[in-house]
């Protein structure tokens, strides 16, 4: 349990689907790191401003209600401080646009949801960590 504490990461988890939502902050706390999950990215960045220095890296879906994830990521990359915060973006969209999209504003990854089963998406976010 001590060496999982070494490593604990705090993860932003910015996913609007409650069930996948719970399913991968169960998982991601389940190997020792701390998660805040938001399903909004208005309350996103309200997290980053109280939490950013914990923070190694967000969790980011494209689709979401209000703000989507590129104005999000758009707005992250405009801010000195979070510039180099590493975002991973997990979409069901595959669409070649909205990946190059995502890139060119920053993005760290751009992974397709149904690319990978669930284990694995966890196992590719946190190797960012």
């Amino acid at each position: 349990m001590t060496e999982q504490l070494e490593n604990r990461k705090t993860i932003l988890l910015l996913e609007d689907d409650s069930a996948l939502n719970h399913a991968i902050t169960l998982m991601l706390e389940k190997k020792g790191h701390r998660v805040i999950s938001t399903m909004r990215a208005e309350d996103a960045l309200e997290v980053l401003n109280s939490e950013h220095p914990d923070i190694f890296v967000i969790w980011l879906d494209i689709l979401l209600p209000g703000m989507n994830g590129l104005e999000f990521l758009a707005k992250v990359r405009e801010d000195e401080k979070y510039r180099d915060m590493k975002v991973v973006v997990c979409s069901v969209s595959g669409d070649e646009n909205t990946r190059d999209t995502a890139l060119k504003l920053g993005a760290t990854d751009y992974l397709v949801k149904g690319d990978y089963g669930l284990d694995d998406l966890v196992g590719k976010v946190l190797s960012y960590t």
